[in-house]
């Protein structure tokens, strides 16, 4: 507590002290012994003045009162520096003071006559603004006291020449007066209490005020730290990043500084969420993003976009050259494994990278290219990082403008079927022919199927156009059979998404149907690739094919690597052993004896042998050798158009006739 020392000080304490009765009762007792102490004092040294000097009192005399009032003043200060309850203190002022009024009245009424008055005024001022009313009923005692004591005094010494009404008037006035102080009091009290109360009410509003304005705060700092981080890695979010990457960029740019902008994206993510579920799939995305944070300097960036793509930004490094240090600094990152759940749980990312101002100047176009540069990472097998280049962003506007174009030119009808003839090794005989899509393309001229349908096949645009090939090859299929070729068989080849949707089946069906081709006259080919997708559901889904009563074959049989297990599996009833197999004249010893042994690993599977891409008739001549069944290629025949395939089948026919 703050030394007091002055009477501002004590209305200072007062005026802090709201509500609390007995704190403010104990600076009133302070504030009364400062005025009285004082005062006291002062009277003290004015009576042993007058009475000394002017009156001519001896020492002893001029001291007596003055000694009195010192001891008074002594007490008044003594009482408020000892530790006695407050209501005790209280009284002890009151009684102090009504001590002094009757003190003075007797010692001095004789000398100064009703001008002793004043004392009596000013100690009831004082005990009027106090809270506590022990004063001002001690001291109203007081007054009457002295009152009746100036009335006995007055007819006693013949003081004044006053008639008794005088006396009575004024007793009456003082009681009225006593009543009026009472009152005053009382609404003093009452009135500083209700503005108190009121003054509380406020106070507490304020602090509710100050409380709700904390927690708004607080909110919007809540707000703002949800609408920038992510919820569930805490990392910085999308929004954050477009938000501050320019920024980035200009402070690079200011220090004449490279940066780098990496977009990541997990390898095969989606299988641990199939897999172990998506808690286990969250809980590893937090352990990659504390990878990333804790591999990172201070004042790179790592944010997580969404899903399991990140974006990490490696800001003012001097050469480009060492982003290759930090893209292999990322990868290490998943080198070792992560735990879930008590599993142990490997996992790869693709990289791709752009760096600031080489390969863009804003943010957008740096995210973009570092996009592109991902999924070329993607494709060229995952779990590396690439570069941004032009020729990335080139070929992805021509996959854009080419998958456009396809939509067009499936509703402008601008595709065509072309077949090449299967022949029959022992006979030379056409038996059957594959359909080979074509594209009349507007600007481009003819594209082959290599130019377009992988594109096609990357969206669900290859099911129309699938659904549209099988449909016109067997509806000419059976057209051609009409001709005479009543046997013919017509291959159709399958993407993996068309295999993979789910009412294939009853798709095919229904074509056979509408064009009365005859199911054991369709023959569908997949992919060796084809086939090792998807291991648990491809055996069913060939089952299904199969059991509608068509026929199956394993296109490019070799190029992958299919185990003899798996395979024994699948309803195949032929194999074709693709071009690249058959290399050249078939010089090599180790080419024959590939080739022989796959046609020996097709018999003992009980399937067909088909050799496409026959080009020589050395080629040919070997085949016939070793037993192949039918062959394929430009030895006997092209793609043919629809038109020069039905001039060939009448022939045959009209040869056989």
């Amino acid at each position: 507590m703050n030394k007091i020392k002055t009477i501002p000080d004590v209305l200072n304490k007062i005026n802090e002290s709201t509500g609390d009765r007995a704190l403010i009762s104990y600076y009133e007792n302070i504030m009364v012994s400062m005025y009285a102490s004082s005062l006291l004092f002062i009277a003290a040294i004015v009576n042993f003045l007058v009475r000394f000097n002017l009156q001519k009192f001896s020492i002893g005399q001029s001291l007596v009162d003055s000694l009195f009032f010192i001891l008074l003043a002594i007490l008044f200060w003594f009482v408020v520096k000892i530790k006695i309850n407050v209501k005790i203190m209280n009284w002890i002022i009151a009684i102090l003071s009504g001590l002094t009024l009757i003190y003075i009245f007797i010692r001095f009424y004789d000398v100064i006559g009703p001008a002793v008055w004043t004392v009596a005024f000013i100690q009831l001022s004082l005990a009027l603004v106090r809270i506590s009313k022990s004063m001002l009923m001690l001291l109203e005692l007081a007054t009457i006291i002295a009152f009746f004591y100036s009335i006995y005094h007055t007819f006693e010494n013949q003081f004044l020449n006053l008639d008794l009404i005088y006396f009575v008037v004024q007793f009456v006035l003082f009681l009225v007066l006593s009543l009026i102080l009472a009152s005053v009091h009382q609404i003093n009290v009452n009135r500083y209490f209700s503005v108190e109360k009121k003054y509380q009410e406020v106070t507490e509003k304020n602090v509710e005020i100050e409380l709700l304005n904390d927690v708004i705060k607080k909110s919007e700092e809540q707000a703002k730290d949800i609408a920038y981080h992510d919820i569930l890695t805490g990392l910085p979010n999308r929004y954050y990043l477009t938000t501050s990457l320019n920024r980035i960029i200009n402070q690079c740019k200011c220090k004449d500084r490279f940066l780098g902008v990496f977009f990541m994206d997990l390898d095969d993510f989606k299988l641990i969420n199939d897999t172990m579920g998506h808690d286990m799939g969250d809980a590893l995305l937090k352990m990659v993003a504390q990878r990333l944070k804790n591999s990172m300097r201070e004042n790179d960036l790592v944010a997580r976009i969404g899903g399991d793509e990140f974006i990490i930004l490696i800001q003012s490094l001097g050469e480009y050259q060492e982003m290759d240090t930090i893209a292999r600094q990322i990868l290490d990152c998943f080198k070792q494994p992560y735990h879930l759940d008590g599993q142990k749980c490997y996992i790869t990312t693709s990289l791709g990278l752009a760096i600031c101002p080489t390969d863009g100047d804003d943010g957008e176009t740096l995210i973009k290219h570092a996009d592109i540069a991902m999924y070329k990472a993607k494709e060229k097998g995952k779990n590396q990082y690439v570069r941004f280049s032009e020729a990335m962003k080139k070929q992805i506007h021509e996959t854009m403008e080419i998958t456009h174009e396809l939509y067009e030119a499936l509703n402008n009808r601008e595709f065509e079927l072309f077949y090449q003839p299967q022949i029959n090794v022992l006979n030379g005989k056409i038996v059957g022919i594959e359909a080979l899509i074509r594209w009349h393309h507007q600007n481009r001229g003819l594209l082959l199927p290599n130019e377009f349908m992988k594109i096609a096949e990357k969206t669900s645009l290859i099911n129309e156009i699938g659904e549209w090939v099988l449909y016109t090859a067997c509806q000419q299929a059976k057209e051609f059979q009409d001709l005479g070729a009543t046997d013919l068989r017509i291959s159709v080849n399958l993407s993996a998404r068309e295999l993979l949707h789910p009412q294939i089946a009853e798709r095919i069906e229904s074509i056979i149907r509408e064009t009365g081709l005859a199911h054991n006259c369709l023959e569908l080919e997949i992919t060796e690739k084809t086939a090792m997708m998807e291991k648990e559901k491809m055996p069913k889904i060939l089952e299904s094919l199969k059991k509608t009563g068509v026929h199956m074959t394993i296109d490019d049989f070799g190029s992958e690597y299919a185990s003899l297990k798996y395979l024994k599996k699948l309803p195949i009833d032929r194999i074709k052993i693709p071009m690249l197999n058959i290399n050249g004249d078939i010089n090599s010893d180790t080419d024959k004896a590939f080739t022989k042994a796959i046609i020996v690993l097709a018999r003992d599977m009980g399937c067909l042998v088909t050799a496409e891409g026959v080009q020589t008739k050395k080629q040919y001549e070997f085949l016939n050798q070793r037993m192949c069944d039918e062959v394929q290629g430009y030895y006997y025949h092209k793609p043919l158009s629809v038109t020069e395939l039905k001039k060939l089948l009448v022939e045959q026919h009209l040869s056989n006739s």
